[in-house]
């Protein structure tokens, strides 16, 4: 019974590790650098930030 448990708790962590890593915020952003300017660039929203592809979508708010 307690490998069941262990077992389980970990299937969950798991499962949720790879829902956060798959679906970010950023789900949408194809982030591109472009070394001449030393910028990341958005491919989707054009959004730019120069240090490196972020975590979260930087597109500006409507």
């Amino acid at each position: 019974m307690p490998i069941l448990l262990i077992l389980l708790a970990a299937g969950t962590f798991l499962y949720l590790w790879w829902r956060w890593r798959a679906f970010g915020l950023t789900r949408e952003c194809r982030w591109r650098e472009d070394r001449r300017r030393g910028l990341w660039r958005c491919a989707a929203c054009g959004a730019e930030t120069a240090e490196g592809p972020p975590r979260i979508c930087l597109r500006p708010q409507q």
